[in-house]
Parts: C-alpha cells; structure tokens; sequence
C-alpha cells in the first residue's frame, strides 16, 4: 500500500499571481475596451458624423478607450487606466440610457440595433473586467503586506 501525501497548501496570494488573475482581467478588459472604441467609431462614421455634440463624443469615447489600452499595457499605469476604462464604459452606458429617455444634447435614441448590442455588452464587459483587475490587484497588494 502506498502512503498517500497531500501537497502543502500554497498561500492565497502565490494561487491569485500563478494564476494571473489580475493580468488577464486586464487584458480581457482590454479586449473589451477595443470593442466598444470600434463601434463607437463606426457608429460615428455611418450614422451620427452630423449630430453636434453627440458625434464628437462618440469620437472622444473611442480615443480614451485608446489611450485606456496603452495605459493597460504599462505596470506603472495599468491600475489608473483601469479605473479610466471602468469610468469610459460607464459613462457611454449613462448616456446611452439617457438617449433613449430625455435625450442626450437633443439627440434621441430610438430603437435598438445590433451596434449598440455590440456597445453594450463590450461596455458591461470592460466593467466588469477592468473591476475584477483592479479587485485582483487589490487584493494582491493586502496579501503582500501581511507577508
């Protein structure tokens, strides 16, 4: 009979940097935030080049997803462009809401087509993602101060 030995169990915060979880929240974010920076330019070149004030948004949403992204790519920064994706996708989903009550600088939105299923679930996505990111690093970072 062979004497059977379970493995030490490892640290909390050696599983959570094995695994990465962190990194790929992060990338999957990034992921996302490519996305919702595509539909927004194409959405702005189809259909709303000519709505003032709503068009140009759509523009500024695709450059700070942009920038959100490099910022991902870089440690030192990674955590403030997470928190910038967090608040870009969050701010496009408001207004987007707000489009199909009020109104949004007199534009309104009517219907709903597949662009904006696409922008919805890469924004509810980068939430999620770049939250889960910014959670996982967090929590990283308590482990690593009670070593």
């Amino acid at each position: 009979m062979a004497l059977v030995t379970e493995a030490p169990a490892r640290p909390a915060r050696r599983v959570a940097e094995d695994v990465g979880v962190a990194d790929a929240a992060f990338a999957l974010g990034a992921l996302a935030l490519a996305a919702e920076a595509t539909v927004h330019v194409q959405q702005y070149a189809s259909l709303l080049h000519s709505v003032r004030w709503v068009g140009p948004l759509f523009l500024a949403n695709a450059l700070a997803s942009v920038a959100a992204i490099a910022g991902l790519a870089y440690p030192r920064t990674r955590l403030l462009a997470a928190l910038a994706g967090v608040v870009i996708s969050t701010g496009a989903l408001a207004a987007l809401v707000v489009s199909y009550g009020r109104g949004l600088f007199g534009f309104y939105e009517s219907g709903f087509r597949f662009a904006i299923a696409v922008a919805v679930i890469s924004e509810v996505a980068a939430v999620i993602f770049l939250s889960t990111g910014l959670a996982a690093g967090a929590l990283l970072a308590v482990l690593r101060a009670k070593e």
